[in-house]
């Protein structure tokens, strides 16, 4: 089966990544504005925090542009981690909800939009991060040693090739002798196995 990474998952990647791009320019734009003109300190945090989401947005865009699966994977740690966040803190706004007219429980079901489109965001880009690494080469494995056999074969070559000498006549005679003994005892046994089994069949 083909891969995707040259599919509708790298654009839909590059969409996510353009797409909290502006949503997060335009968060920092309205915190800005709020705390040059109330110098609140939430708003300076919200100014903070969004900066860092940009930058965390950088390098889902150039994690997509390079293949880097370090850098999806820090995009998906972040933002899990801000999808969990968000949850508790509209879980908690609606627990403090007094009216539940039509225009309050807008305002409360609309974050719970948004949240639920990105954990869609967030399963598109873990698909795209699936796929690269199933076509990431294996590792290397690492270098051995040569297994002992084929070291013991070499050294056995090396003996062979030191062992290959002339023999004098006195050793040669001495294992003709042995050869020639070895053969009579061979001989005997021999008989007398045949000499056992003629006795069996008898």
């Amino acid at each position: 089966m083909g891969s995707n990474t040259d599919g509708y998952l790298v654009p839909c990647s590059y969409c996510i990544g353009l797409l909290d791009l502006i949503s997060a320019v335009l968060f920092a734009v309205i915190s800005g504005i709020v705390f040059s003109k109330h110098g609140n300190w939430s708003a300076l945090l919200a100014l903070i925090f969004t900066i860092f989401w940009i930058l965390v947005i950088l390098i889902l865009m150039v994690g997509t542009y390079k293949r880097k699966l370090v850098y999806l994977r820090f995009w998906l740690v972040f933002t899990c981690m801000g999808i969990l966040l968000d949850g508790i803190i509209l879980l908690y706004g609606l627990t403090l909800a007094i009216s539940m007219n039509w225009d309050g429980v807008k305002i409360t079901v609309l974050p719970f939009v948004g949240l639920a489109v990105e954990m869609t965001f967030v399963y598109i880009v873990y698909l795209f991060y699936l796929d690269m690494l199933g076509e990431s080469p294996p590792a290397p494995p690492p270098p051995h040693e040569e297994p002992p056999r084929q070291k013991g074969g070499c050294d056995l070559e090396y003996e062979d090739e030191e062992d290959e000498r002339p023999l004098c006549r006195k050793e040669l005679k001495r294992m003709e002798k042995q050869a020639k003994e070895r053969m009579k005892r061979d001989k005997a046994v021999l008989k007398e196995l045949q000499r056992q089994m003629r006795r069996g069949l008898e």
